[in-house]
């Protein structure tokens, strides 16, 4: 056994009713939140199927040997069962014994979790949450919503970078985002007007910015590469980089930006 509620799907309300009817663990401490990053948000346009659920379960049966996986897998609609609530899974390995463990589709390391679709799955997750720790008699902290990275047995940044822990403690006790706060732009040592505030960073247009540090045109032309949906300078990954498009009123467009700290360090490394 392990897997026993794949195939079964639930709403909030749904798994609140569900829940009302079986036992508590006495194992249980908390929850634990993860990210799918594969898949990503983009990987799966309209969430997740059954078969989709089926298909995670025999690779965790098949290539990992695992025995158990995560309880619940959720997209911005629907939540999907994978194991039973009253008994351990297995998804990370600190936690495994004492929390239920939840997986939210996306990629948070690239994928933004506080807008559109990324938004809605936190938002659905976050309230099963609250679901979770009602039926458990449990109040929302620290201690009793984990991040797979608050594991010390990982080095994962599992449910993702973006994903910030007092954001996601206050969507489970308000079930509504709170007012974001806009930091004040880096001090870049220079006059700068090209900006654009986007992922929770402050951002500039990489050529622009990188040749007015003093790096010559053809440099930057030569190492700036894009592979896939990720951004380089020749082996360094710009974490947070993006394209903007032609005709986009963003100026300069057409090109890559990136966030103002992430140049910084890079400048440093060239210089």
């Amino acid at each position: 056994m392990g897997f026993e509620n794949v195939g079964r799907v639930w709403t909030c309300e749904s798994l609140a009713q569900y829940l009302d009817a079986i036992a508590t663990p006495n194992w249980c401490e908390a929850v634990t939140l993860h990210h799918t990053a594969a898949p990503s948000l983009a990987q799966r346009p309209n969430g997740f199927s059954i078969q989709h659920i089926a298909n995670i379960r025999d690779f965790y049966k098949s290539d990992k040997g695992w025995s158990a996986g995560p309880h619940l897998f959720i997209d911005e609609d629907q939540l999907f069962g994978m194991c039973d609530f009253r008994r351990k899974g297995i998804h990370a390995t600190s936690f495994n014994r004492s929390a239920i463990g939840i997986e939210v589709l996306g990629d948070y390391d690239s994928e933004n979790p506080r807008t559109d679709r990324g938004l809605a799955c936190w938002r659905n997750a976050t309230a099963a949450v609250r679901v979770l720790l009602e039926w458990l008699g449990l109040k929302a902290n620290e201690s009793t919503v984990l991040f797979h990275r608050d594991d010390s047995a990982t080095a994962k940044t599992c449910p993702g970078r973006k994903v910030k822990k007092d954001w996601v403690l206050s969507l489970i006790d308000t079930g509504a985002a709170p007012q974001a706060v806009i930091p004040a732009k880096p001090d870049l040592g220079m006059v700068w007007s090209k900006w654009n505030y986007r992922g929770e960073c402050w951002c500039v247009p990489v050529y622009d910015y990188l040749v007015a540090k003093g790096i010559a045109p053809s440099t930057v032309t030569a190492n700036l590469k894009r592979k896939t949906e990720r951004y380089f300078f020749g082996d360094e990954l710009i974490e947070g980089a993006y394209y903007v498009t032609t005709g986009s009123p963003l100026t300069p467009n057409d090109c890559t930006w990136a966030p103002a700290r992430e140049l910084q360090e890079l400048v440093d490394q060239v210089a």
